[in-house]
């Protein structure tokens, strides 16, 4: 495990470390849950508190791909994909696989940040899209809403029974209140990413395809009031204790810098690989992996960086 390394004040220049993994040593395994791939035929959600590895089992055939949304209790939720199989899954060690819901191809799918709920939208027959809370663990609806389709609702965190909301065709971030059933506009720019517990909100100013699209990071009880704004990058997600944010490439730059920020912004670090690299998720509070590809275009690798210190942790399911 890499050592804590800690800057001074006095170092104003923040660092920038190339990430390709192949000269970088090897690490011990991520302490988040991760995919793993025993054989060609086989893939397991490795969970490191524990060291069970539990097997998820196809939904089509060795072509399915698999993206792991997080945990649910003793067990995880994935999100399957195979030709015109698209399915979100609960898997548990010794219990059988259950499906939690069939999905159409643009749908929306996440977990609340505290794991509760699967947050998902429905591509209806009748032309809207349906936003709809479900319990993790049985697939069960516990609320739902249906906006016009050119919302393009995208469901981001849940706190008792209000759930953040981001919308398209014009930009705006809203909540919905299941119980008292209203929609309240709280800003003018469309919500992606954000914490109800740590109070924090990433936001477009329009399409992040857009050529001249920017991204906002703000509270969300206060998200008119700009703690930063770039218009090169995109929060790929907010460190646990909301402290700091991590960022990919915006949809319309090229994917080869992550860069990791204060919550005001400042930049601390910079990690770069031209063969393209990606943030994957957060250890710890100041620990990060990264999504990271070699020259020799081979799979990729799962990076823990902390600060400047990085090394390879995990040959990354692809």
């Amino acid at each position: 495990m890499l050592p804590a390394t800690f800057l001074s004040p006095a170092s104003a220049a923040a660092p920038t470390v190339d990430v390709r993994p192949l000269p970088l040593p090897v690490g011990e395994s991520p302490t988040v849950p991760y995919l793993d791939r025993p054989s060609d035929t086989s893939v397991v959600v490795v969970d490191p508190t524990t060291g069970t590895k539990t097997p998820v089992t196809p939904v089509g055939d060795d072509l399915d791909s698999y993206e792991l949304l997080g945990r649910s209790g003793s067990g995880f939720v994935l999100r399957i994909r195979n030709r015109n199989i698209d399915r979100i899954v609960r898997a548990q060690l010794g219990v059988p696989q259950k499906s939690l819901k069939d999905m159409y191809y643009a749908d929306l799918a996440r977990l609340s940040a505290d794991n509760r709920y699967l947050l998902n939208t429905a591509t209806l027959s009748t032309g809207g899209i349906q936003v709809q809370v479900r319990n993790t663990t049985t697939g069960a609806v516990v609320a739902r809403r249906t906006f016009k389709a050119s919302t393009k609702p995208d469901p981001i965190d849940v706190s008792g029974t209000r759930v953040l909301v981001g919308g398209y065709s014009t930009p705006r971030t809203m909540i919905w209140d299941w119980k008292a059933g209203t929609v309240k506009t709280i800003a003018s720019r469309a919500a992606y990413a954000g914490s109800f517990a740590t109070n924090r909100l990433a936001t477009y100013t329009k399409n992040p395809s857009a050529s001249d699209a920017c991204s906002v990071v703000s509270t969300i009880t206060a998200p008119g009031t700009t703690l930063w704004r770039g218009c090169l990058e995109a929060v790929a997600s907010f460190s646990p204790d909301g402290a700091r944010f991590a960022t990919d490439a915006i949809a319309h730059e090229s994917a080869v810098v992550v860069r990791r920020r204060s919550i005001r912004g400042t930049l601390l670090t910079t990690y770069r690989n031209p063969n393209k690299v990606w943030m994957h998720a957060w250890e710890t509070n100041t620990r990060i992996l990264l999504r990271s590809y070699p020259a020799d275009g081979g799979g990729p690798w799962l990076v823990r960086c902390e600060t400047t210190d990085c090394e390879r942790a995990w040959r990354a399911y692809s």
